[in-house]
């Protein structure tokens, strides 16, 4: 019991492994009955921090090879690949929730669940199934629905997940680095120099390194996890910049290609830090954070050469005022993600689609 666990290895109870179907052949009191044991092989162990339980190599090489249709307008965005290597890297962002003034009130981190008794063990039995092992009414119908006998194998990554879908935590973004490549082979050329001008948790630039991109990231608060991922693989023709897009000029027509997924000014917090441009209030955020990079990005970025923008809709200012500097955008690509969730009417889950904007840079 005193090895070493790793984040994916399933949680032995009583010299039971708690399988999937272990844990679905259990009543309803006996998972009742594992939450205390659970809750201390948790608490034991610590928080499930990424390790090398996947092969960091082997998962960056399915990166590489993986192939694409570029004449594709929707991708699906549920791809997990590569995702392991920037939590391995940036593990920080389990400490990031969303904005303190969020209208959802998800102001807590996983981290801040995970630490959290209560929550934890509210955790451990909804990954138990017992939140929906329990006979229900239709609100509509006013009928009575079975229980769903539905569970999970019980890892310590378990945990991380069921915080954010079970909604205790928000799910934070981190941009994929499956639709990184796409991007930057549809709207860029091989040895072109591309420009993130928010480097966060390295999606883009896995997916600039799977395609023989020269990477250019610019980040006040991750660099130093990035520079440990170049490291690592090695990388060649990567620049980090330890700073702000705001104050960062390359010079005229310096880059082939600037893509991105920006923070909003009030949806997700990732440091108190005042670098952090949301946390120096929403003048600055836009008045001078955003005008100002999409100036910068303006005089870098080659003529006819391509902007891109991953934000939601309803961010119209963000988009108008990329409009003013880029004109309209000359397509968009969307991003379809389907969330599959546990209900008692066995819905099948929900989708929701979110745009990359692509402007052309028409210089006078």
């Amino acid at each position: 019991m005193d090895k070493k666990i790793k984040i994916n290895d399933t949680i032995v109870i009583g010299e039971k492994e708690l399988t999937k179907q272990y844990v679905e052949s259990l009543s309803y009191e006996e998972r009742k009955d594992l939450i205390e044991p659970i809750f201390k092989y948790m608490r034991k162990y610590g928080f499930p921090k990424p390790d090398k339980n996947i092969d960091l190599n082997q998962e960056f090489n399915k990166l590489v090879n993986i192939k694409f249709n570029l004449n594709e307008g929707t991708l699906f965005n549920n791809s997990s690949l590569g995702n392991y290597i920037c939590l391995y890297f940036c593990w920080n962002i389990f400490y990031s929730c969303t904005d303190k003034k969020s209208k959802n009130k998800l102001n807590l981190s996983v981290m801040d669940v995970f630490y959290d008794d209560e929550k934890l063990k509210s955790l451990i039995f909804n990954r138990l199934g017992g939140d929906w092992f329990i006979e229900t009414v239709d609100k509509k119908t006013g009928n009575t629905l079975p229980p769903v006998n539905e569970a999970f194998r019980i890892t310590p990554q378990q945990m991380i997940t069921g915080a954010r879908s079970k909604r205790l935590a928000p799910s934070i973004s981190m941009f994929k680095p499956t639709i990184a490549k796409f991007i930057y082979q549809k709207y860029s050329q091989e040895g072109d120099t591309v420009f993130d001008y928010s480097a966060g948790f390295g999606g883009r630039l896995l997916g600039a390194m799977s395609c023989n991109r020269k990477y250019i990231g610019v980040d006040p608060l991750t660099i130093s996890s990035l520079n440990n991922m170049v490291e690592y693989f090695q990388f060649q023709n990567v620049q980090l910049i330890d700073g702000e897009s705001e104050n960062v000029n390359l010079g005229e027509s310096t880059i082939d290609f600037s893509f991105s997924s920006p923070p909003y000014y009030d949806q997700e917090f990732y440091s108190k830090n005042l670098t952090q441009a949301y946390n120096k209030g929403r003048e600055y955020f836009y008045d001078v954070y955003w005008k100002k990079t999409l100036e910068n990005i303006k005089i870098m970025l080659k003529p006819n050469k391509y902007f891109g923008l991953n934000i939601l809709n309803k961010y119209t200012q963000m988009i108008d005022m990329a409009k003013e500097q880029f004109g309209e955008p000359i397509e968009i690509v969307s991003l379809r993600t389907v969330r599959s969730h546990l209900t008692k009417n066995k819905n099948t889950g929900t989708e929701k689609y979110e745009p990359v904007f692509i402007f052309r840079n028409i210089k006078e």
